[in-house]
């Protein structure tokens, strides 16, 4: 889990996204994908209430469906850098992104800017700003 004095390179943002997931298992199978709800994210990850247990270490292919985005959803590759049980079949599992192609890079950052300027009240931000 996180520390209290830990620093975190991007700022986080609680938002309930749907996040489907399967386990890239060795020798390249890929498991049933599952379904996960995120609890927060950020530019660098995704922390995800999943419903069974993964091991820390695992990589996850993902599929994040943002808000209100009828388009195709953002896939991404990541791995899960910790995790913690709530209740029996509730557990918060902390994920980081590995890798995800430029158009859904751009796609994704976009949405969690303009989550946060919502929520900060921000007016005025051009939605055309290139991210890198």
């Amino acid at each position: 889990m996180s520390c209290a004095n830990e620093q975190r390179k991007h700022a986080r943002l609680d938002i309930a996204l749907g996040v489907s997931y399967a386990i890239e298992q060795p020798g390249g199978e890929i498991s049933p994908k599952a379904e996960a709800i995120s609890s927060d994210i950020s530019a660098s990850g995704l922390r995800l209430m999943t419903p069974s247990p993964l091991e820390r270490g695992a990589i996850l292919d993902l599929e994040i469906r943002l808000l209100e985005d009828e388009t195709a959803p953002i896939h991404a590759r990541g791995e899960v850098v910790w995790q913690s049980q709530i209740t029996s079949n509730s557990f918060e599992t902390g994920t980081v992104i590995t890798g995800m192609d430029e158009a859904d890079k751009q796609r994704f950052i976009a949405f969690v800017f303009d989550q946060m300027t919502r929520f900060v009240g921000i007016s005025g931000v051009s939605k055309k700003t290139t991210l890198h």
